[in-house]
């Protein structure tokens, strides 16, 4: 069985496997992209106050239009279209006052026509609803396209990225409630036999099965994903000890049982472990899912984790607290 249990993701990398080196745009736009709205809306009241003001300080016969795309820009990204169609507004009527209706040095020119200044303000209008369709597109398209990269197409259940992402947010809503992680895998047993006798569609069909059982074995808000392969992954958080093992076997029995109605004889193992960290519990997992293989596959196996030592207690005894956790069949 090939484990593919390795969850590092530092950087994004092209399909050489070379790291990608974001821009500093690309930087702003991915950093600002999780950015909490109230968050967001504090700065860019500060961004737009900065440029108003240098725009008021600097006469009319400095243009400045163009330094008004960057707060635009953000605030369609930060806060949605409406927020930026306000805002466009706002801003349209202050330069308006500060700079009349020409353009740069002409701008207070008593020469200006009133059919050419409605036109430079139509103008304006139509460069700043552009702009905030644009940027709102881009947008929905962004998240559109990251929320599909999180997503395994073929099971629906979230990919190794997504359960990375989840778990640590769970991990540390865990720590916060006073609960411990349960992190399990599951793998289905001699996978690549069952493609060899009945084809990829059937093993298509076998890890579907497997991602719709599991995720009616859990709750809506628990961590489940396909790691790669024939391999899954879940992460939940549970009350103590008793709980978890009983869950695992929930789990099991749920998929096994899913399982034994096809024609394919498939079966799968499990292996899970508690903790309070991600990383450690799921390596503990992936330990005792060999053990269950070992055993004779069609089993699960349960160890009661390494919480003290990565709370960071001394612990009297061995790195895990229960040594010989024996597979239930």
């Amino acid at each position: 069985m090939k484990s593919t249990l390795d969850l590092n993701i530092a950087t994004a990398f092209d399909r050489r496997n070379v790291p990608v080196k974001w821009s500093p745009l690309e930087a702003a736009l991915r950093g600002s992209a999780d950015v909490n709205r109230t968050v967001a809306a504090a700065w860019l009241i500060l961004l737009w106050s900065a440029v108003l003001i240098v725009d008021g300080a600097t006469g009319p016969h400095l243009c400045l239009n163009s330094v008004y795309l960057a707060p635009l820009c953000f605030t369609v990204w930060c806060l949605g279209r409406i927020a930026g169609v306000v805002s466009g507004l706002i801003v349209i009527s202050v330069t308006l006052q500060l700079n009349g209706f020409g353009d740069g040095l002409s701008a207070q020119a008593s020469t200006v026509s009133t059919s050419t200044a409605a036109l430079n303000a139509g103008v304006r209008v139509f460069g700043v609803t552009f702009i905030i369709l644009f940027v709102g597109a881009f947008r929905r398209t962004f998240d559109q396209e990251r929320a599909n990269a999180q997503i395994d197409p073929l099971t629906g259940l979230g990919n190794r990225r997504a359960f990375k992402r989840e778990s640590s947010s769970l991990e540390l809503a865990s720590a916060r409630d006073n609960r411990i992680l349960l992190c399990g895998l599951i793998d289905v047993d001699d996978f690549k036999a069952i493609n060899d006798r009945y084809g990829h569609a059937a093993g298509d069909d076998v890890l579907s099965i497997v991602a719709d059982a599991l995720l009616s074995a859990v709750r809506p808000y628990d961590v489940t994903a396909r790691l790669g392969g024939d391999e899954f992954a879940f992460c939940l958080a549970v009350r103590d000890t008793a709980s978890a093992e009983r869950k695992s076997g929930k789990i099991h029995d749920a998929v096994m049982a899913a399982l034994t109605k096809t024609e394919y004889g498939a079966t799968c193992s499990l292996g899970a472990a508690t903790g309070v960290g991600v990383a450690e519990t799921l390596r503990v997992a992936d330990q005792t899912l060999y053990r269950a293989k070992d055993a004779g596959k069609s089993i699960w196996a349960f160890e009661d984790g390494p919480a003290e030592e990565e709370k960071g207690l001394e612990g009297d005894g061995p790195s895990y607290r229960a040594q010989n956790a024996m597979p239930r069949v």
